[in-house]
């Protein structure tokens, strides 16, 4: 038996095991290959143990870091590491996480960011921060990573493609109101919008109200045409392109299988899951963003195009040496899996990258202003539950695209109303789920908002009874005061303009 076997064995031996205390009698590989539901029982199926399940994950990080993603040749992938990417100023500059254009700069984004610094000076000379902090705390609320930028961007080491905006793109719609004074209530205090702005922690703020923009502000640096990465707003945007693609008939059914679109599929973890399930994170196949698939993706996916394919692997290799845990179908789990196959599905029925058909397909369509980014592997297959950069005004265009029924703000039809409809459903018992096609809900069902929501709380969310669309840019995901907050801030803004 060959060394390399020894791996695959244990893997398989611990996953089985894992299975088996979680209830379940079929193996991984039975399991994938079931393409069908399993019948129905009258006690609904308990959910995975999530302890077990864990430690059996452990051994697969190893089997992929080790065993399927290292080079085979070490003295050519030490060569390929020590030559430098083509767009490693893009890198960089998504580093310092002000990507916008200055190309007459020596060290790429040094600029913005000495605009960063002297903007978080002078918010620590305003004492408005130190303020906020002292509050926060004596409420119990916490923010650790006092930082202008993202420091768990690092890890992300990938190229972008750029999303095309249209050269003639109009303005939008303009009615500004100044909101610095208005007044909200969080955690029993009163506090107004200028101060919201004052924690440090948020870059960016813009609303819209009845189609019409109204107020934007800005912090650390960043100013109207600061692309700021959105995390997993970026799966409310793929989920929104596969409805057009229902809608142009590329995609026949939600309900179909996703090997139906996706051949090398078959006969892996994703043998049975609908495209329904991925919508609604319901595949089955077993992901926790942090700490475990999401950076070990970023790690494989970032060494495979540093080494030029010698170290790590693709987005889809990744996504087929992913592990099954429970029946597609049965149990929603926050899978940003899930989103990634459906951006493959989009690149296959369209044989196009993801960049280009969102371009052709909302970006210019629905008249945004500013080209945005998209992250890439080596292959340029789209990162699409991350990735997406972007302004705050066309980030409020995206809102308001849902907002007003998948209609743009000079009222074409760019996403299929019956599919914003879907978007934002949330009753199982007819069809819904948890977070509807990844738009979460907030403020509880029955009041109507939704929200593209992203690590670091980058916040897309749409108020239909208050006909408005706000836009929050964050940096800090262990900020425990600022969803709530938010809210408030939006709450309290939509009141004052009704």
């Amino acid at each position: 038996m060959e060394p390399s076997v020894w791996p695959r064995l244990a893997g398989a031996v611990v996953t089985a095991l894992a299975l088996v205390a979680c209830g379940s009698s079929t193996s991984p590989e039975q399991s994938a290959n079931q393409p069908g539901r399993q019948d129905v029982e009258d006690t609904p199926a308990a959910p995975p143990n999530e302890g077990v399940i864990l430690a059996g994950e452990l051994l697969h990080v190893v089997e992929r870091a080790g065993l399927y993603s290292l080079p085979t040749d070490p003295v050519a992938a030490l060569a390929a590491l020590l030559t430098f990417p083509d767009q490693l100023g893009n890198v960089i500059a998504m580093h310092l996480g002000r990507l916008y254009p200055t190309p007459n700069e020596f060290i790429p984004g040094f600029g913005p960011l000495v605009d960063l610094l002297q903007a978080r000076a002078e918010l620590l000379l305003s004492g408005g921060q130190a303020t906020r902090i002292l509050q926060d705390t004596a409420d119990f609320e916490f923010s650790i990573l006092l930082l202008p930028v993202e420091a768990t961007t690092a890890i992300v080491i990938l190229p972008t493609r750029v999303v095309r905006a249209r050269a003639d793109a109009a303005a939008l719609p303009e009615a500004k109101v100044d909101l610095s004074q208005v007044t909200y209530e969080v955690n029993g205090r009163t506090r107004t919008v200028e101060q919201f702005m004052q924690s440090g922690s948020t870059n960016a703020i813009a609303f819209m109200h009845k189609g019409r923009f109204i107020y934007d502000d800005y912090q650390n640096g960043f100013n109207t045409k600061t692309r700021h990465h959105m995390w997993s707003v970026t799966k409310s945007v793929t989920t929104s392109l596969v409805g057009i693609a229902v809608a142009e008939g590329l995609v026949h059914s939600i309900h179909d299988p996703i090997t139906k679109y996706i051949a090398e599929a078959a006969g892996t973890v994703w043998e049975g899951v609908s495209i329904e399930d991925l919508l609604q994170m319901e595949s089955g196949t077993y992901w926790v963003d942090v700490p475990i698939h999401q950076p070990e993706e970023l790690v494989l996916m970032g060494a495979d195009y540093h080494s030029n394919g010698l170290a790590g692997m693709t987005r889809d290799e990744y996504l087929l040496r992913l592990t099954r845990v429970s029946n597609p179908g049965e149990f929603y789990r926050y899978n940003s899996g899930d989103a990634q196959m459906l951006a493959w599905l989009l690149e296959r029925v369209y044989h196009k990258p993801y960049a280009e058909l969102l371009s052709e397909k909302i970006w210019q369509p629905a008249g945004m202003q500013d080209d945005a980014l998209v992250m890439v592997d080596r292959l340029g297959n789209t990162f699409a539950s991350m990735g997406l950069h972007a302004t705050p005004r066309d980030m409020l265009r995206f809102g308001e695209l849902h907002r007003n029924g998948g209609r743009s703000v000079d009222g074409r039809q760019i996403i299929p109303a019956a599919w914003v409809r879907a978007s934002h459903h949330y009753d199982k018992a007819t069809g819904g789920g948890p977070r509807g096609y990844m738009w979460p809900h907030w403020g509880g069902v029955e009041s109507g908002n939704y929200t593209a929501e992203g690590y670091g709380h980058q916040l897309v969310s749409v108020a239909p009874s208050l006909h408005m669309v706000g836009v929050r840019f964050g940096n800090d995901p262990i900020d425990t005061i600022v969803q709530k907050e938010w809210e408030a801030v939006l709450t309290a803004v939509g009141n004052y303009l009704d």
